[in-house]
């Protein structure tokens, strides 16, 4: 009796033993599988649904990931040698100007968060094209990263808090081009005029720096798709009401910066204007409030701090006007020529960042106003 007890114990234990160890392998095997879905979401081009912030450090690094922007001389000698630069696409705002009015972000506007889904559902004017196919970035490239290259002085795209550290647009949109491909990146700034030497010898990858398309440099630099245009706009007193077509501007006092491609603009389209060229937006400030013009004529995003100023004086009047001839092709990033799998990288990204409504969330976060609507 006693034999067959122990007997049947032994039994029942073999049996649990036998299930224990069939669990444990299964764990094991889940264990391996969810190791290695990451890699295979990178291969199929899925970023991860809350991307890891940027990695600085060499791809196989242990070191948890951060966005760094780094100071001049200490640019990385990691990942692929790629390149982009040229000539600045008609000058930045003042940034200490720009510091001292404060465009306040339009996410500080309310206690609403700003989320991307919601901007993604939004009718706000893009010029990235969501529907194209692209090619899967490179998978080096994507474990190599971005060395990533960009100025100051460009407000507010580009330029220096009080503190000296380097803000802005540009800056924001490296951060979260690099947090949607989960990828490593560093930004360097640099004088503005290094740069198409510091990417064509393949010191960086990239740049974003308010470049333009420039004959002289067509043999060593290629661009991005355009993330943003800078349109030619009409500023006028808030309580005008006037009206922007040619018929009724004709005769009509209109302030520009003397000798840009603004003036060229008007001198093309709107022929029968009274003329008023100035120095500088300061100087056509005064005359607009004075009353002595009755609009500013200039890039938009020039114009935006005195249409955003808190007293309400000024305001867009009228509709944007784009002319690729006048105004650039707008801002995009810029690389080494023949560099296309750099490119395609970018516009990869730069495409899943539309998708995703993060580019137009970018947009609402820094500029107040926007520049593309008509008014």
């Amino acid at each position: 009796m006693l034999f067959c007890c122990l007997f049947q114990s032994i039994r029942l234990f073999g049996q649990i033993g036998g299930q224990f160890v069939a669990l444990l392998l299964t764990l094991l095997m889940a264990q391996s599988l969810l190791v290695a879905a990451p890699a295979s979401a990178q291969t199929a081009g899925l970023a991860p649904a809350h991307p890891a912030p940027l990695i600085v450090a060499q791809a196989n690094s242990d070191q948890p990931p951060e966005f760094q922007i780094i100071q001049p001389g200490d640019m990385p000698q990691q990942g692929s040698g790629a390149a982009g630069g040229d000539a600045r696409t008609d000058g930045g705002i003042d940034a200490e100007a720009n510091v001292n009015n404060a465009l306040t972000p339009r996410s500080t506007l309310t206690e609403e968060p700003i989320d991307s889904e919601g901007w993604a559902k939004s009718d706000f004017t893009g010029f990235i094209d969501i529907h194209r196919r692209l090619r899967q970035p490179d998978e080096t490239l994507l474990e190599d990263g971005l060395r990533l290259v960009t100025a100051d002085g460009f407000a507010p795209f580009n330029f220096r808090d009080r503190a000296g550290a380097p803000i802005g647009y540009h800056v924001e949109l490296a951060r979260s081009f690099c947090e949607q491909l989960n990828i490593a990146c560093t930004i360097k700034v640099v004088p503005f005029e290094t740069i198409p030497d510091l990417l064509a010898d393949g010191e960086a990858d990239a740049a974003l720096a308010g470049l333009g398309r420039h004959p002289d440099l067509q043999d060593k630099v290629a661009f991005s798709n355009v993330f943003l245009k800078r349109p030619g706009r009409f500023l006028a007193l808030a309580d005008s009401g006037l009206k922007t077509d040619v018929a009724s501007m004709d005769g009509q006092p209109i302030a520009f910066i003397g000798g840009s491609a603004h003036e060229a603009f008007l001198r093309a389209y709107f022929e029968r204007i009274n003329r008023v060229p100035v120095n500088d937006l300061h100087a056509a400030r005064a005359l607009l409030a004075e009353g002595k013009v009755v609009a500013i004529f200039g890039d938009a995003f020039q114009l935006l701090p005195l249409a955003t100023e808190r007293n309400g004086t000024f305001r867009f009047a009228g509709k944007p006007y784009y002319d690729d001839y006048f105004f650039g092709d707008g801002m995009s990033f810029a690389y080494k020529a023949g560099r296309t799998d750099i490119g395609n990288l970018l516009d990869y990204g730069l495409q899943k960042l539309a998708k995703s409504g993060r580019l137009a969330e970018l947009y609402a976060r820094h500029f107040a106003l926007d520049v593309y609507a008509t008014y």
